[in-house]
């Protein structure tokens, strides 16, 4: 029997053969797309993850202002670190175009060549793929570099340069005009002499092997001895002449304040002491007079005693002389004696006045000393308690410095240090671009997968139900015949099982080939600089689309067939339906052709509401491609329209002024979480009269206004409490959304200038960021980069190119599907209405006629259909499409233009009129015979 039974299988091929056909297609284009989408997800993933263990891709990487010397490596390595020199130049060359040189690396980010070698010599180099390929350059070709010719050696890529981007902060890889490249340790100081290079960048790639956190790393490099001042970058030097040379004025200050009144303490110590040895000679100098005093007392009292003495002498001799002048002879002797005696007495006249002019002196001079005694008495107590002052007033400056000291180090947090930047893997642009842009596809395609499998089984149900019903009789024939269950079981479903898995392998097939996951992968190629990867066949979409589809199959049709099996051979037999209630429907008075269609719709409710549900799943699909279509659109488009400036300044080092005809802002970035994935969320701080920035601020330092981007990224509105988090910091900070402006430009949110300053610990006029319209003048060394409006506008164009793929195989495919789900059930439904519309011909209606009874109540079935399905499918996918675009900075500006809505609805009637007109020929071969087929 079973013999017998295969037997029907190419007679039923031959009869169905467009529906089978049509059941086939759409399995194999519902796999395709899946297959095709995944699978170019999975080859760029697991080959940047493989590509990133083979060449020790880093955990991080610093710069540094001074080279770390020998010790300071040793100590790092000595921690279990390892750490490699990735010092590196611009080198310009006559095209206008950069290379960015290296050495040849040997244990962290090693090149991968795709052809060629490694450089050797000192006129060798290594070129970085991607600028070869926008300027034809080939293994063997040279370079004209200082006038010296320069052989292209090998061409590949490095992992930590996987989007080419000169900054961090450009917006986009340009590899017309940047790219990398890498020769030998004497090739680097022969290009550096030879060519017209830039300054150094001192940067040290790490892997930190779980030997210490990259916490504790920084704070090892910010320990190691530095000397600021021996920068060579004047605009730094500027910089902390503000910040820490303030420090080292006050500091220096106070150390001369100390020494200066460690002075004064001194001065009044020797004159103290110097006090003190007066005091002490005015003591001796007053003992002194007060013993010449005495003295000259004494010689006074004498002098009057001796004057008395001379006057009565003096008397005697006048006696005398009167006497002996009576004696003849005697008075010319006695004379001379008289006249001595007279000189005498007037001497001792004289002694005496002066012993008494002596003793007045002695007694002024004895004052005198008592006075400059008690004068030097006073002096040395002075002089103690200025000592005492100055001593106090000593340990008074000490206690204030280290007070200052203390207040210093709370002010001045961190000394300056030689780090310049840490940059975690993570956090680093350049890395992983190609497999984080392509995870959308990946997750896209999972969720196009789950689609796939309820359209696939819905579908399915209904063609094996009708095949069932189509074949009632036969199955009731052969029931009869004593042909078994599991025969028939066995039968009818291995044709719709085969169909499916040959339609699985087929799609499978294509979607692994050039026009599947290549042409998905194309446009990574073709922007990022990854080695080509080997081809990945996931186990997981192989179960999905060899295994699913004949499963799938099995299942419905077992519970299909065993359903209908159940009945009796005789209900097989007559074809016995379920009576349909729609026949008890009333209908108003109408043309009989408006109620003929109407109650066909009416029968045929089950086949509409599958044309519809495929409709829904159809434009799902179709919604994902252009969703896809207008984010990357309306994104480059808003970013245009919101950048008002045509320069952008990013300082490192802002100058005191800001440069005329330049608008200040303070920027700085905090982080938000959005489906398991860190984004930078930019906080603006910005003046009400910024004319780039039209946006009206509130003061208040947890008060801000946010970009409709930010809203639709993370669902706010006005009055929400938005946390954002500085994980550099680890600190969140809580804001209030005051209002919601359009700005499409990354992720920002805007704050007034000054609450801003307050809130993040700045100066009143600090700006780190200048926007103007015109180029403006500012020296290069303050810069960290320049974004031009032409760079936004070049960006934004790039994002629908890369996307160009994923949206295209997207929507052209859906609409396959939809084409084909329409053919196949109104296929189904034609065959089901066989007998009736052989009636209607007995009858006498015409060809155009019996298609309006048929195939035009269906189309009105789509046309209404269409009207609530595509609202749906847009609703749906709009509430599912955060999830896909989870990991980029964007906003979701995911609104149709008006007229996208009339358009679809046209085209699905476009279709849907194909295929009716595919189906006339069908329906034109449908005769009357087909009653006599169906009579009992």
């Amino acid at each position: 029997m079973n013999r017998i039974l295969r037997k029907r299988f190419p007679r039923q091929i031959k009869a169905d053969f467009f529906r089978l056909g049509s059941l086939f297609l759409m399995i194999a284009l519902c796999m395709y797309i899946v297959i095709a989408l995944v699978d170019a997800a999975e080859v760029i993933i697991r080959g940047t993850e493989e590509n990133q263990i083979e060449t020790s891709l880093e955990d991080g990487q610093f710069t540094v202002f001074n080279a770390l010397t020998d010790e300071q490596l040793n100590e790092i390595a000595d921690a279990g670190v390892t750490i490699e020199p990735h010092i590196s130049y611009d080198l310009t060359l006559d095209d206008g175009s950069v290379i960015r040189v290296f050495r040849n690396r040997e244990l962290i980010d090693r090149a991968v060549l795709d052809s060629g070698r490694e450089a050797s010599s000192d006129n060798e180099i290594v070129l970085e793929k991607r600028y070869c390929e926008e300027h034809g350059i080939n293994v063997g070709d040279t370079l004209r570099i200082g006038g010296e010719d320069i052989t292209v050696t090998g061409i590949g890529s490095s992992v930590d340069y996987d989007a080419v981007l000169r900054n961090l902060s450009d917006t986009a890889v340009d590899s017309t005009i940047f790219g990398t490249g890498f020769v030998s340790a004497g090739g680097y100081d022969h290009l550096k002499s030879i060519g017209r290079a830039g300054t150094e960048e001192l940067t040290y790639a790490f892997l930190l092997n779980d030997a210490m956190s990259s916490d504790d790393l920084k704070q090892m490099i910010r320990d190691f001895d530095f000397d600021y001042k021996t920068v060579d970058d004047p605009y730094y030097l500027e910089m902390l002449d503000d910040t820490y040379g303030k420090k080292d004025e006050i500091t220096d200050g106070i150390n001369d304040l100390v020494e200066g009144v460690e002075e004064l303490r001194d001065g009044a110590e020797e004159l103290k002491d110097g006090a003190n040895e007066l005091k002490d000679g005015t003591e001796e100098l007053y003992d002194g007079t007060g013993e010449l005093y005495d003295g000259a007392s004494e010689l006074e009292s004498g002098l009057g005693e001796l004057e008395d003495g001379s006057k009565a002498l003096s008397g005697g001799m006048n006696g005398f002389g009167q006497a002996a002048s009576m004696i003849p002879g005697m008075s010319e002797r006695i004379t001379p004696i008289s006249e001595g005696m007279s000189a005498l007495d007037a001497g001792i006249r004289k002694a005496h006045d002066g012993s008494i002019k002596l003793t007045d002196g002695a007694s002024e001079l004895k004052d005198g000393a008592s006075e400059l005694n008690d004068g030097a008495n006073d002096l040395s107590d002075g002089a103690d308690e200025l000592y005492d002052g100055t001593e106090e007033l000593y340990d008074g400056v000490l206690e204030l410095k280290d007070k200052s000291d203390e207040l210093i180090d709370e002010v001045f947090t961190e000394s300056p240090d030689n780090l310049t930047s840490f940059l975690l893997q993570e956090d680093n642009l350049r890395v992983g671009g190609a497999s984080g842009d392509i995870e959308i596809n990946k997750t896209v395609g999972m969720v196009a997968g789950i689609v796939v499998i309820v359209l696939f089984t819905y579908v399915l149900s209904v063609f094996v139900i009708h095949q069932i019903q189509e074949e009632s009789s036969t199955i009731g024939a052969l029931y009869a015949l004593g042909v078994k269950k599991k025969d028939l079981m066995r039968h009818y479903i291995f044709m719709p099982t085969v169909i499916s898995f040959l339609g699985g392998c087929v799609g499978a097939a294509f979607g692994l080939s050039g026009i599947g996951s290549s042409w998905q992968m194309s446009d990574s190629y073709n922007y990022y600089s990854i080695p080509a990867f080997d081809k990945v066949i996931p186990p997981y979409l192989l179960v999905y689309a060899v295994v699913m589809p004949p499963v799938v199959s099995i299942l419905v049709n077992f519970l299909v067939i065993n359903k209908s099996l159940s009945r009796t051979a005789l209900s097989l037999i007559r074809n016995e339906q379920k009576i349909s209630r729609s026949k008890d429907i009333a209908l108003p008075d109408m043309p009989f052709m408006r109620k003929f269609k109407i109650r066909q719709m009416l029968r045929e409710r089950r086949i509409a509401l599958t044309v519809v549900i495929g409709m829904v799943i159809s434009l799902l699909i179709f919604m994902l491609g252009l969703n896809c279509y207008v984010l990357c659109k309306s994104i480059g488009e808003r970013s245009s329209a919101d950048t008002r400036y045509e320069y952008m300044y990013t300082y490192k080092y802002p100058s005191e002024e800001v440069p005329e005809g330049g608008e200040a802002c303070f920027v700085t970035s905090l982080q938000k979480e959005s489906f398991g994935y860190t984004l930078d969320v930019t906080v603006m701080g910005i003046d009400d009269d910024n004319p780039y920035i039209p946006v009206k601020t509130v003061k208040g330092k947890n008060r801000v206004v946010i970009s409709d981007a930010v809203a639709g990224k993370y669902g706010l509105k006005i009055g929400d409490k938005m946390i954002l988090t500085d994980n550099a910091e680890d600190m969140d900070y809580a804001f209030t959304v005051e209002d919601i402006v359009p700005y499409c430009v990354g992720l920002t949110v805007f704050m007034d200038i000054d609450s801003a300053r307050e809130l993040f610990g700045e100066d009143d006029d600090y700006y780190n960021v200048v926007m103007s319209d015109r180029k403006l003048d500012i020296e290069e060394g303050r810069i960290y980069s320049v974004t031009s409006k032409a760079d936004i506008d070049k960006a934004s164009s790039i994002f629908v190119d890369l996307m160009a793929p994923l949206f295209t195989l997207l929507m052209i495919m859906s609409t396959v599907v939809f084409c084909l789900v329409i053919f196949l059930m109104t296929s189904v439904m034609i065959d089901k209405a066989s007998f009736g519309i052989s009636l209607v011909k007995i009858f006498g209606f015409n060809k155009k006629e019996v298609k309006k009874l048929y195939l035009d109540g269906n189309r009105a079935v789509i046309m209404l259909g269409a009207l609530v399905s595509i609202p749906v499918a847009k609703l749906v996918t709009d509430k599912m499409f955060p999830m896909f675009v989870s990991n980029v900075a964007c906003g979701l500006p995911l609104e149709f233009k008006w007229y996208y809505y009339p358009v679809i609805w046209l085209a699905i009637i476009a279709f849907y009129s194909l295929m009716s007109l595919l189906l006339t020929g069908k329906l034109n071969r449908m005769t009357p015979a087909e009653v006599l087929k169906n009579r009992e």
